[in-house]
């Protein structure tokens, strides 16, 4: 370099800027680790704490634009393209650790400790969601609406393995972690994973609702998949993972479509230098393209089939409803969720309806009365509505059962229109005429000779609105009739007009476990051919209308 220069005079200052730049970044490094307080960060210098460290870096700074403005804002410029470089791009991983992870620890614990559960507040309320799955090769739909529906809120996905834990092997836990963490990646969701190993899986789904999260993050609601019959369908099969680089794909449009499955596992890679598309049927081992460790998410078991027995029961899958009830956790069930359109929304942009029926069908006679679970309807697809693409494709829809249009009916519309208005929500509002259901469920000839009277306890929450509180927090449970529960069906069906999804009323269970069966048959008819269905039971107040 000095040959090619031809003076010593001009190279000098280079060399002086670029070793004050390393002398800076060592500095700085002693810096953050001493702030970090890393328990192996044990320097032996003589005279050294933070102070030294600070006036270190500052110095070196300061002498680089002292020996030349120029060199230095150049040299600096090169140094942080190349810190963007080491972080953008996929180099082969090298065992240095990052400072960054120490850091964010330690600030995070500091937060954590100050965010006191005591002093939470209506006003500041989020959800907190636990979605519970069983494979996730089913669920990728319903994962990815979750994480749209948490709205900065905290997430976890609580997986259940049924077994007893045996000294001398591996935990099955630890060794299936990383696939998990490696889907949360791929589907770029902001969620966390936790998993158990419990005698049954409603032990285990207890032990994540009581033990998940820490200090002040603790999940306020818990959601499960529906209790049915239907197989369930692969969808981590289809997705297609794309790793987002500098470069542009010229991948041909045929190797991007989901691949010829066969016997072996196949993995399809773009002909581009840093991008890769992957469609897998399964795959049981790790494998690296571009020397990174290549999607382990496809490690997951094969789904449930046709003569196979479910591992949970429906007694079980009610008693877990139960539980998070007492545990006073909100509780949502989804259903039909593999039919959920969202990337087809994002590519044809097109308009769809988010649907809310705040009506608790057992109950027929409240439908015009609201209570907790009706505004924890509304404000889930609110928050909803506020993420994209929900915010630029869906709109609200309120649906209003009424038995006939009058001016009770025109008023209690009016009345529902200004509570979305103290709300904040920008919802359209609907009324139904659904007479002709209603008397389905008079109609003694139709009721069921097995009905029964189902006490439940009484729901002790109140609304800071103007709601009243609904006659279905008092009254018993009533086993209704098949017929009325499909004329309900009916009714949501006729005005599931290109409807992406709907949120509607979950009945609390039933105390008799022996009726749980009759529980989720009522549910089974009530959802039955509809678009995906989200059933919510709210516990607690989530929204507010005073300063």
């Amino acid at each position: 370099l000095t040959l090619f220069i031809g003076s010593m005079n001009k190279i000098a200052p280079i060399v002086t800027i670029f070793f004050l730049l390393a002398y800076f970044a060592v500095n700085l490094s002693c810096l953050a680790l001493d702030l970090a307080s890393a328990p192996n960060f044990r320097p032996t210098f003589k005279y050294f704490s933070w102070h030294t460290a600070l006036i270190g870096a500052v110095g070196s700074i300061i002498m680089c634009f002292i020996v030349s403005a120029a060199y230095a804002a150049i040299a600096i410029g090169i140094l942080i393209g190349f810190i963007c470089m080491l972080h953008l791009r996929d180099f082969p991983r090298a065992s240095w650790g990052s400072i960054s992870q120490a850091l964010i620890f330690h600030q995070v614990r500091k937060y954590l400790l100050l965010l006191d559960p005591r002093k939470e507040h209506v006003k500041f309320w989020r959800p907190q969601m636990l979605l519970l799955v069983a494979n996730p090769r089913s669920s990728i739909n319903l994962i990815d609406f979750v994480n749209d529906m948490k709205k900065g809120g905290l997430f976890i996905l609580g997986h259940v393995k049924t077994g007893h834990m045996t000294h001398g092997s591996n935990d099955i836990c630890s060794q299936e972690y990383p696939y998990w963490v490696s889907l949360i990646d791929n589907m770029k969701i902001k969620a966390f994973v936790d998993m158990t190993l419990a005698p049954t899986i409603r032990d285990g789904v207890l032990q994540l609702m009581r033990l998940s999260g820490l200090g002040g993050l603790r999940p306020n609601t818990v959601i499960l998949g529906f209790y049915d019959s239907a197989l369930p369908e692969d969808k981590l099969r289809n997705r297609s993972f794309f790793k987002k680089r500098w470069l542009k794909s010229t991948t041909p449009a045929n190797l991007m479509t989901a691949p010829t499955f066969h016997q072996q596992p196949i993995i399809q890679s773009g002909v581009m230098e840093g991008a890769s598309t992957i469609t897998l049927n399964s795959f049981n081992s790790l494998t690296t393209i571009n020397g990174n460790d290549m999607y382990p998410i496809f490690n997951f078991g094969e789904l449930r089939q046709e003569n196979e027995d479910k591992d949970l029961d429906v007694y079980s899958y009610v008693q877990i409803i139960k539980d998070a009830l007492y545990l006073n956790k909100s509780i949502c069930l989804a259903r039909n969720f593999h039919q959920l359109q969202k990337d087809d929304m994002e590519l044809n942009k097109r308009k769809v309806f988010v649907d809310i029926w705040p009506v608790n069908f057992i109950f027929p006679e409240t439908s015009t009365q609201f209570d907790v679970t009706c505004l924890y309807m509304l404000q889930l697809a609110t928050i909803l509505s506020m993420v994209k693409p929900w915010k630029n494709r869906a709109t609200l829809r309120v649906f209003l059962c009424i038995d006939a249009i009058n001016d009770n009916a025109l008023r209690t519309q009016q009345h529902l229109d200004e509570l979305l208005s103290q709300l904040r929500i920008n919802a359209q509002t609907r009324m139904i005429a659904w007479e002709n259901v209603t008397g389905l469920l008079n109609n003694t000839s139709t009721i069921n000779d097995s009905a029964a009277t189902i006490p439940v306890e009484q729901q002790s929450t109140t609304t800071t609105t103007t709601a009243t509180t609904t006659a279905a927090t008092t009254n018993s449970f009533i086993d209704i009739n098949d017929v009325y529960v499909r004329g309900v069906n009916e009714l949501i069906r006729q005005q599931c007009d290109n409807t992406s999804c709907l949120y509607l009323y979950l009945p609390r269970p039933p105390k008799d476990r022996n009726l749980s069966p009759r529980y989720m048959r009522v549910l089974d008819i009530l959802s039955n051919d509809l678009p995906p269905v989200m059933f919510v039971h709210g516990v607690s107040s989530v929204t507010c209308t005073q300063l």
